[in-house]
């Protein structure tokens, strides 16, 4: 499955695309329906073509994994697609018990030393036991089921605030969509665990250590935050992913992926009534769970900036970045128009100073990462062109958002800044899966969808003022991270040390 993590397009794209203007009368369409065991769903019927798109969004990212078990989160997300103790299976009475023993193995595996004797009979009892409940599987079962009825964008994603499930479908597979989903919610198969968590691994040692950026985002969070779960990676720690357990992931699935803890949307042709009924079949018959502790870390005040350099053997990058609030503060919508002023398309600031004027760097993107549902970063991330020092091209990005808080800022500028808001909202909300993907994501991040209705209102009263007032508070030398990414030749130059 596809990982959430915080790379510049999907982030990038994100930030601009969600909290914007909803369609006029979005507060009248959607239906809003909670199940008796607290799971709610918005509905929404439009369209004409006989298709609908449904997110699931379960409050379980990498910030809710208790120290010491990360990558949890992301690994479950994995397990999900092994299929239902129906689904994917050729007799559940001889594979279940199987499953147990796999788990009771690994877990006395784990506690025994890796040099014994001992270690090495249960290996090898492991992966007897292994092939024995392989031959009683069915391979992509599930999503093999889903594709032959029709499936279109089916994914799923682990960020740091929420585990996400999604997939296009004609409008008669409504019910067997519920059916599948309800069924893996309610009741998780850890079937190829270990083999998951070794393919987990392998993401990270891919997408995190074996890539420039990965290292870069991955050391901006551990330096920039002290307190806040953002600190570690959605992929996990490589020592914690190693000690992984079968109960863990149980452990983690039954204490979040309670229905009170989920939210989902379904847009699309759909009978809002019908619908209803399907769900309180499906989902209905989950049973109630006690909600998590919700998350309630306070980062400490900042009195120093925080550096770091990473040593890479590749082109070098920087990434500058400030603490700022998250959804709803009013200054949370005020950095939406900041990010678009700075490097939004080739006229923004940062661009046409650091790339087209000054030719110092090939590209410069500016981010929210990595969560939204604590207070979190806004990144300005330069890319410098060969030859082309990190202290100049540093420098010459603290100017530019110097110059942002003296206020100098057109009125033109504002205006396009509103503009491209509005159209990017606009395609996002144009398509079903779109505005599924939106209202489950603002239901779940910010506690009501209804955020979406406000945003205009609220972008349209954001003047210079606002922009210089939060520039001179959050974009200031004590609340800056900065990491560079260098090659390892360069550490005895002067502009690294």
């Amino acid at each position: 499955m596809k990982t959430s993590r915080c790379l510049i397009a999907g982030t990038l794209a994100l930030a601009v695309a969600a909290p914007v203007l909803a369609e006029p009368d979005l507060r009248q369409r959607v239906v809003e329906h909670r199940l008796a065991n607290g799971m709610k769903f918005l509905l929404v019927q439009r369209g004409t073509a006989p298709i609908f798109s449904a997110y699931i969004r379960v409050k379980a990212g990498g910030a809710d994994e208790p120290q010491g078990k990360t990558g949890v989160a992301h690994l479950l997300e994995h397990l999900a697609f092994k299929g239902t103790s129906i689904v994917g299976s050729r007799d559940w009475e001889q594979e279940r018990p199987l499953l147990l023993e796999i788990a009771r193995l690994g877990d006395e595996l784990h506690s025994t030393g890796k040099a014994s004797e001992r270690f090495r009979k249960l290996k090898a009892e492991l992966d007897e036991t292994t092939s024995r409940a392989r031959s009683l599987q069915r391979e992509n079962a599930l999503t093999e089921l889903l594709v032959r009825n029709g499936a279109t964008n089916l994914n799923a994603e682990t960020d740091k605030d929420l585990t996400s499930f999604h997939v296009s479908l004609p409008s008669n597979r409504l019910e067997l969509w519920a059916l599948l989903e309800a069924s893996r919610m309610a009741a998780p198969v850890p079937r190829d665990f270990y083999a998951e968590r070794s393919v987990v691994l392998e993401e990270r040692r891919e997408r995190i250590e074996g890539e420039p950026i990965g290292r870069l985002l991955e050391e901006l969070s551990i330096v920039a935050f002290s307190a806040s779960p953002y600190r570690w990676p959605v992929v996990g720690w490589e020592a914690d992913l190693e000690a992984l357990s079968v109960h863990d992931a149980l452990r983690f699935h039954r204490m979040h992926y309670a229905p009170c803890n989920t939210v989902a949307a379904i847009v699309g042709d759909i009978d809002v009534e019908a619908t209803r009924a399907i769900l309180e079949r499906t989902f209905g018959a989950i049973p109630a769970r006690p909600a998590p502790e919700p998350l309630d870390v306070r980062e400490p005040a900042r009195h120093s900036e925080r550096r770091s350099t990473v040593f890479y053997d590749s082109s070098p990058q920087l990434a500058v970045a400030f603490l700022k609030p998250t959804l709803p503060a009013r200054d949370d919508y005020v950095f939406d128009v900041i990010e678009l002023l700075l490097t939004e398309g080739r006229t923004s600031r940062l661009y046409q100073k650091l790339v087209t004027e000054d030719r110092l760097c090939s590209d410069v993107v500016s981010t929210m990462t990595p969560g939204a549902r604590l207070p979190h970063l806004y990144v300005v991330l330069a890319s410098p062109l060969a030859g082309q020092p990190l202290d100049t091209v540093e420098a010459a990005l603290l100017r530019e958002l110097e110059r942002l808080k003296q206020g100098a800022i057109e009125p033109v500028e504002l205006a396009r800044v509103r503009t491209r808001l509005d159209a990017d909202f606009s395609r996002q909300l144009a398509t079903n899966d779109g505005m599924a993907e939106t209202l489950s994501f603002f239901e779940a991040v910010a506690g009501d969808w209804r955020y979406l209705a406000d945003h205009r209102r609220q972008i349209a009263s954001i003047d210079v003022a606002d922009i210089q007032r939060v520039a001179s508070l959050y974009l200031t030398a004590e609340n800056r991270t900065v990491v560079r990414l260098q090659r390892p030749d360069t550490a005895s130059q002067p502009e690294a040390r």
